[in-house]
């Protein structure tokens, strides 16, 4: 197998619809086409699903497509299935192509799910002869009972599913394509597909799916593609791409909280400010802090990180009052999207409230930091000798953590396995 071999090409592709406030608008669009072009009125508005799409796959990858509801991932799967054209560009495709698109495309209500597996099996060129052969396999696999010999009008979504998968799988597909079809089997049919999916990968088949889960675009995907509002934001790397996603994702939800926190404590913070605003004026900065760095074992500064990587975090203040306060120095973890993970203070490590000049260094080694594949943040601030009173703090820019998918989540705990089994037939 030649995994250099590109099997779908993408070319600038986009896709256009007309969409009519009413029913008669649609008629009268079409009256007017057969006018001159220079006479033809419009009654409709454009809604571009997807716009200029340009992507390449090579025989064997397996990719991922993530994206909100309505970034145009089921449109683009329809285009390279061949069931929609697009407006614009063009789209290549080398070799069979198996798609499950929706629940029971392709099939005849009216037809059994026996009938309709020949019925699928001659639209993909598979004679009926060599169904024969598979038919075993795709009943013992879809395990629906009974209910292969009923119409499939008959069936649930469920069943729809199991069908439909178990005749994708064993028809040798080149190119299998699917949306989220999967979503609606349960927890033993999901496990049963994923079996099957890593199967077919082995076997050479490319796969084009819609995921929303980014643990299983990580694990499953060779690459992934994001989708927002019919565009491309990324393509390429699976850990990468879905962090960009769920770093947005979770960007997007934490403005939409803002938003309403911020509607219902309007006139208490205009009143606050105001309030607060007159101490400050008083009272003045005590300290500043001017610079907020992490760097590697050499002394670089860094703005990746490999988990378990030593790292060092280091800033700069300067002391603004001729005061004699002692004061605690401080560091906070946090997510990209301001989940608090962990913090520290000098004071919790039972150091003793320093005394300070007019300037300083504070630094904070972290060995083999367990942190795992996102997006943080660090915070530094110089807090009174009680831990309590907040004089100055600062932030770092957002730095990412990469990792070997030795685990899921924010942390990589360590840990220690120990498993029994009970003997037995």
């Amino acid at each position: 197998m030649d995994t250099n071999e590109q099997v779908i090409s993408v070319d600038n592709i986009s896709k256009c619809y007309h969409v009519y406030a009413r029913p008669q608008d649609r008629l009268k669009q079409m009256m007017f086409s057969l006018f001159p072009k220079e006479q033809i009125k419009t009654y409709s508005e454009q809604f571009w699903a997807l716009k200029d799409i340009n992507f390449s796959v090579n025989r064997g990858e397996t990719v991922g497509i993530i994206g909100r509801n309505g970034s145009g991932k089921s449109t683009l799967l329809q285009l390279i299935a061949g069931t929609l054209q697009p407006t614009s560009g063009n789209i290549s495709v080398n070799g069979r192509v198996v798609a499950l698109l929706e629940l029971g495309s392709g099939f005849n209500p009216e037809f059994s799910g026996e009938e309709n597996i020949y019925l699928s099996g001659s639209i993909l060129g598979i004679t009926r002869q060599e169904m024969d052969e598979r038919m075993q396999a795709i009943i013992e696999f879809a395990d629906i009972g009974e209910f292969i010999k009923r119409p499939v009008k008959t069936y649930s979504s469920g069943m729809h599913a199991r069908l439909a998968f178990s005749v994708a799988i064993n028809t040798d597909p080149e190119i299998l394509i699917v949306d989220e079809i999967l979503a609606v089997g349960d927890a033993a049919f999901q496990a049963k597909c994923n079996k099957a999916f890593h199967n077919i990968r082995e076997k050479g088949c490319t796969v084009l799916l819609v995921a929303q889960d980014p643990y299983m675009v990580r694990t499953f995907c060779t690459s992934a593609l994001y989708l927002r509002k019919g565009q491309i934001v990324a393509y390429g790397n699976p850990t990468e791409v879905t962090e960009k996603y769920l770093m947005e994702i979770e960007k997007a939800q934490l403005d939409d909280e803002k938003k309403v926190e911020e509607k219902l404590l309007l006139t208490e913070k205009e009143s606050a400010s105001s309030e607060a605003k007159d101490i400050s004026i008083q009272q003045g900065p005590l300290y500043r802090i001017e610079e907020v760095k992490m760097l590697d074992s050499n002394d670089q500064v860094i703005t990746t990180v490999k988990s378990g990587q030593d790292i060092r975090l280091r800033f700069n203040y300067k002391k603004l009052t001729n005061n004699d306060d002692k004061v605690v120095f401080v560091f906070s973890l946090y997510r990209h999207d301001g989940l608090y993970i962990c913090g520290n203070t000098t004071l919790m490590d039972k150091l003793t409230p320093f005394p300070t000049n007019c300037t300083g260094e504070v630094e904070i080694y972290f060995p083999k930091i367990r942190l795992l594949s996102g997006n943080y943040k660090w915070r530094v601030a110089i807090d009174d000798d009680r831990g309590l009173g907040i004089y100055v703090e600062a932030y770092t820019e957002i730095f990412n953590v990469i990792d070997d998918l030795e685990a899921v989540g924010l942390v990589n705990l360590e840990r220690e396995w120990v498993i029994k089994t009970n003997g037995g037939v």
